[in-house]
Parts: C-alpha cells; structure tokens; sequence
C-alpha cells in the first residue's frame, strides 16, 4: 500500500482497538476482578436462599400482630377521668404501673385481655396522663425535676402478648412501654417473645427493655426440708453436698446470671438495662443471706435501682415513686390485673399520686383516708362522732391521710381540735412521718400529752385536765414539735438517719380503755405548708447581668451536677435524646438562686403538633417556682416546685408554629407575654430563682420544639 492508501489510515486505528481488546482480556485475567465476578454470581444466587430463610425466621419468630379491640370507655369512667385533674398536682412523681401478659387465652390473674388493658390507657389518656421512657424515668431518679402528669408503664417477663396484642394499643393511645426480660427464655415459644420481635419493638420508639435477670426467676429448694423460694434472694440448698450454698458461691451464682444478663442486651444491640425489677416482685423478701450480705448491694453495682410489686403491707417499705424511693434506690409499683376494671386503675393512680400537703378540711373528704387498724372498716365517721366503736371488742381506730401519696412530705402542719376528752380512760393521737425511719405520734389524754417515736415513748408532759385540747404538730428535717393548747410542747430530734428515710405523710388515732365507751373525736382538722426557708448562698453566685445562657459550654442541668441534654447552636438551644419523650435544663441553678428583677425571653420553635410543648421557667429553686408553657395554639401556666407543679391558668393562643415568650421576675409579681400580649399577671411574695428550658413530646417521631434567641436581663427597680 501507498502512503496514500486509505487502509493505511486505518491501521493505527485497529491495532489501539486490539490493543484495548487485548488489555480488557489482561485486565479480566487480574485476581480481583475474577473475585469480583465470583462473589457477584454468588451474591445472585444467595439472595433467594437469604430471602427464604428470613421469611422462615419470620415466621418462626414473629408472630402475627391482632387488631386492637374497639376502644370502649363507658360513662363512669369517662366521668371519672375529667374529674381525676381536679386536686392533683400537673407534674408530680410518676406512678409506675406493673402488668405482665396482654392475652385473650390464659385465665391468670396477672393476665389482662386486650379489651381491658385498650380501656385503661383509653381512660389515662382521656385524664390527661402520658407515659414515660424509661430514660426518663432514670433521669427523674436521678434528680430530674418531675415529669408532666404521667405513668411508667411496665410489663413483667416479656410474654409475646406484649407483640401480638399491646402493641397496636399503645400505639393508638400514644403510650410507651417497658418490658423487664427475662433474657434466657426470650425466643422461648410459644409463650415468650422471640429477639426478631424485641427488636422489631425497639424499632417503634413505643418500647424499651430492662432486666428481669437471666434465670434465676424460678423457685429452688432452700433448706434441707424441701421449702422452695427465690432463686435469686435466697442461698439454694446443694442436695449433693447436704448444705447450702457458702457466701462465695452465692456472690459467684448471681454475678455471673447479672453478667449473661447484661451481655444479652448487648449482642442483641439493646441499650444496657439501668432498672432491675425482682422476681416474683419479693423486694422485701430477705431469703437466707448470711449477715452483713445484701442482694441490694450486688444489684446496685450494676443497676440504679429495683423495682418490686405492690407490698402486702402498703404502709411499709418499699415505696411509690418518690424523692425517697429514689434514694432508697427501690420503687414500688401499682400491679394491674386481670379483675382491674379502667375506673379502678384511675382511683388507684389518683391515690399514689404524690401530692403537696395541703388540705383546709380533710375530714370532709372520706375517701383520701385509709383505715391501717385491721378492723376492716372503711370511712372516718368513727374519729368525728364521738360514739361507741362499731365492734364490741374494738378499742383504737387508726387511718392515714393520703396514705400512698404523701411519701415525701416534709415541712408541714397539722392542727386539730380534739373534744370528748373523758376521766382520762380516752386518748386521741396525731401520728407523723408516716412509713418513715422514725414515726411519730403525738398522744393526747384528758391530763398527759406523750411523744412516740420509733413505737417508743420519749417525752411526757402533764396537761390542765379538761375534756377538750387543741395539738399543733410541726414537722420540719429531722425536727418534729408539737404544742398542746398553744403553750406545752414536746419535741423530738431525730439522730443518724438521712433527710430522705424522715420523710412521710399523718394519720390520726381515736382510742378507749374500756370496751363499749366512746372514744374521742376530732372536729377539726387543718394541714398546711410551713414557708419555705431561703436556701443558703453559695459560692461564686452569678449575677443577671453576667449570665451567659446561649454559649456552647453553658452549664444548663438537668439534675444536680448532670449536664441538660441540650445542643447550643448559633444562638439555638435544641434538646437531644432520640428515645426520650421529655427533657429538661437549669441554668446554673446552684450560682442563680437569688436571681430576682430580671426579664427573661425567647422564641419556642418547631411547634407542628399540638402534643410537642415547650416551657421557660422561672425563679426556679423556689417552692413558688413558674412554668411558662407554649404548644401550637395553648398557654399553660404552672406553679411549684421541681417535683409537684398544679396548673394555675390556660389561655388559647393564635394558632402558630412558634411564639415569642416573656416573662419579667420582681419581687411583687411575675408577669407572662406571649407574641406580644401580656397573657397573665400573678403575685409574688419574693421568691427568688434562675431560669431553666423544659421540653415534651408524646412520640419520640415528633420534633423537639427549639428554643432561640434567649435572652435574661435586668429590670430596673426589680
């Protein structure tokens, strides 16, 4: 060919396409890419087969879920529910309910159907109750202030019933659960639930998982007569060896099912268990421990605290949710079961509710006592009558006021008017402290006062005889001071014991040493508050004017020396936790206790659903304390402290999004503006306090409302 042969011109063009040909043949060759081919080809022909083994899983393990019953609320309990609110507190301790299976075919009584456990949340819901996580719950045990109204809803065991049918109920009712496992015998079917179901649970955001042990929720033989008890508070009896169990082996037996327990929440990706509820809920059960060796003690390395059911004696330890439960570190809770009826449920929630002690009259209100004297009466006309006891052998009647729900009360009076006072064969008492470390009981005959504490008599003192006698009794601390008539007085100091186990509601006492005469009676009744002391100062206490609220490292507190779960953004404060339903943060509330004249604004965001709630507090630290709260188109106002707030006032607000949120702190008032509307004026009495952002959501897929551009200043003259 000639230079000017057109295949010449073609030639380099087809020797660079067999040379690509060549080097793609080269490149096949290389080992990566014939590993490439082969795990493709692989992959191709295992999806079927891992298709078809997880849909063998899932039938296997995943039960199928029923539809949830229609909801039935009759008109009892849907009365009761709107009057519920009326007297109790708005944010308080909340009451931990117990259930264990949600089931149609199984005649226990510890199993609930689905129609009934559908009525009680529908008649919760209805009274204005919501359910909490257990993060929150943990962070009120903590020391976090108390929750807005609401239930710990938990579940013994974990039977598939959670699953098959509480799910869609809880779903329906905006309601979150807690299921204590029994770790060993999840995928123990047909009865329990399976790991594909727990994680499918935890997927929901409705519910999360805490420890029940691994396996030691069985009863064992314990002494060599063949008695069975708790496997877990209770040494086993070696039939091999013909003895018990030494310290050593005990100690070994339950470390080792607490670390199965805990390893099994963390291969299956569950968050590490921090609450720990007892077999069989036997809290108070001692077993046959040796001495100076506790089962609390080697649960409270690895748990923050226990939860146990209801006592047979609900006048003794442990107790309801509270401050002292907290630190006692083991909580009683409210079992449900299947006889439960929704109206029920909410009467009972109503009496373990922890309420302030206050009350101008509580003899007018018969069904907030409980008679504790075995008579089995109910009612009080027996302590205001002045008759004869009903029973012909009866000589004391005894009942407590507010019984389940005054845990934590300290810093109170009662007064009372005592009359029928006969020839000295007739007494009538006011006890204090009730289910405490230390009772006292105040003791009033015609001629003897008498002091009580611990069953034990401690100070006598002579009264002017006379048929009638009016007794103050002043609790405050570890102080309790009572006044006879205005003028005798004995006191009590209680030594060694924390400010926590002194704590406990009242209850009075009638009674007569001869059978058929009258005993006296009370009328009148009185119980109030006593003012609240200012708290010491503290040191490096921070001025209005030096506060820095809007800073990446601001110290904002969720409960004393634990930091709020806040990000501060470009002027934004935005709550964090991706399962928690509620948060909270104080600034600096230990530098800002005496914080008083000051203006405190900003602008709550991200307000879409009329359930997602954001509040500024002010003078916080003060018994009088303020919670300014916002949702889509509402106000609400609150006041108290950090663990019981009653609401004083609501206004409806111009539908929106977000809103612009003022309130001005003096010593004469507190003043509330919202979008630029001054909404409400209310009276101070110079409480003072710093300010703190609390947050609430009734689902973990909504939102938390933000809060921007917070400013605090001074008021001149404040």
């Amino acid at each position: 060919m000639t230079a000017t042969d057109p295949l010449s011109k073609l030639k380099p063009l087809l020797d660079g396409l067999g040379g690509r040909t060549r080097r793609s043949v080269h490149l096949l060759t290389h080992w990566w890419v014939r590993t490439g081919l082969i795990l493709l080809a692989v992959s191709v022909l295992l999806v079927p087969f891992y298709a078809a083994t997880q849909y063998y899983l899932d039938q296997k393990y995943m039960s199928k879920q029923n539809a949830p019953p229609v909801t039935h609320v009759d008109a009892t309990t849907a009365a009761a529910a709107e009057q519920m609110g009326k007297g109790l507190p708005a944010a308080t301790a909340p009451v931990v309910l117990t259930y264990h299976d949600i089931n149609t075919d199984n005649p226990s009584d510890y199993v609930v159907t689905p129609a009934a456990f559908d009525a009680q949340m529908a008649a919760l819901e209805k009274a204005g109750y919501r359910s909490l996580t257990s993060e929150e719950f943990v962070n009120y045990l903590k020391g976090g202030p108390a929750p807005p109204r609401s239930v710990f809803i938990t579940f013994d065991d974990g039977p598939k019933g959670l699953w098959v049918n509480a799910d869609h109920i809880l779903a329906r009712h905006r309601m979150h659960g807690t299921v204590f496992l029994i770790t060993s015998r999840v995928d123990d079917r047909p009865y329990y639930l399976s790991w594909r179901e727990v994680g499918r649970m935890a997927g929901t955001g409705r519910w999360d998982f805490q420890a029940h042990t691994h396996d030691l929720h069985t009863r064992e033989q314990t002494d060599a007569a063949g008695h069975r008890a708790s496997a877990l508070s209770h040494r086993l009896w070696l039939q091999d060896r013909n003895r018990l169990e030494t310290r050593a082996e005990y100690q070994a037996r339950l470390t080792a099912d607490i670390r199965s327990n805990l390893n099994a929440f963390k291969s299956h990706d569950l968050p590490k268990p921090q609450l720990f509820a007892y077999p069989f809920g036997e809290a108070t059960e001692h077993g046959n421990l040796p001495p100076g060796l506790t089962l609390q003690q080697l649960l409270y390395k690895n748990y923050l605290a226990t939860m146990a059911n209801e006592s047979p004696d609900p006048l003794k330890p442990p107790v309801a949710a509270s401050r002292r439960a907290a630190a006692e570190r083991t909580v009683q809770r409210l079992e449900v079961v299947n006889s439960t009826t929704a109206d029920e449920l909410l009467s009972e929630v109503a009496q373990w509710t922890q309420t302030p002690p206050v009350a101008s009259d509580p003899l007018t209100d018969p069904a907030l006592w409980t008679r504790t004297d075995g008579s089995g009466q109910r009612g009080i006309d027996v302590f205001t009558e002045h008759r004869p006891f009903p029973g012909k052998d009866q000589r004391t009647a005894v009942a407590e006021y507010r019984a389940l729900g005054s845990v934590d009360w300290t810093g109170y009076r009662v007064d009372a008017t005592i009359t029928g006072l006969g020839d000295g064969t007739n007494q009538a008492a006011v006890a204090v402290r009730n289910r405490s470390r230390d009772p006292v009981v105040i003791n009033v005959s015609q001629g003897t006062a008498t002091l009580q504490h611990g069953g034990r008599q401690a100070v006598v003192r002579k009264l002017a005889p006379k048929s009638s006698h009016t007794l103050s009794v002043t609790v405050r601390g570890a102080t309790t001071t009572a006044r006879v008539d205005g003028s005798t007085e004995l006191s009590w100091t209680a030594k060694g014991i924390t400010a926590d186990g002194l704590t406990g509601g009242f209850g009075i006492r009638v009674g007569t040493d001869e059978p058929g005469a009258a005993p006296p009676a009370f009328s009148a009744l009185h119980l109030s508050p006593l003012p609240q002391k200012t708290p010491a100062a503290a040191d490096g206490l921070q001025t209005v004017a030096e506060s820095a609220l809007l800073t990446p490292d601001a110290n904002w507190e969720s409960a004393p020396g634990v930091r709020a779960p806040f990000e501060i953004k470009e002027g934004v404060i935005t709550p964090l936790g991706r399962s928690a339903l509620s948060v909270y943060g104080a600034y600096q509330p230990a530098r800002t206790q005496d914080w008083t004249g000051y203006t405190v604004s900003g602008t709550i965001s991200k307000l879409y659903d009329p359930r997602v709630k954001g509040a500024i507090r002010v003078k916080v630290g003060s018994p009088q304390a303020i919670s300014v709260q916002v949702s889509h188109s509402r106000l609400e106002v609150l006041s108290g402290n950090a663990d019981s707030q009653s609401l004083v006032d609501a206004r409806e607000l111009k539908a929106a999004d977000s809103h612009d949120v003022s309130v001005t702190v003096t010593g004469r008032s507190t003043v509330i503006s919202v979008d630029g509307k001054v909404q409400m004026t209310l009276p101070a009495t110079g409480e003072t306090g710093g300010v703190a952002y609390g947050a609430y959501r009734d689902t973990n897929r909504s939102s938390w409302p933000r809060l921007a551009d917070l400013e605090v200043a001074p008021v001149a003259g404040g």
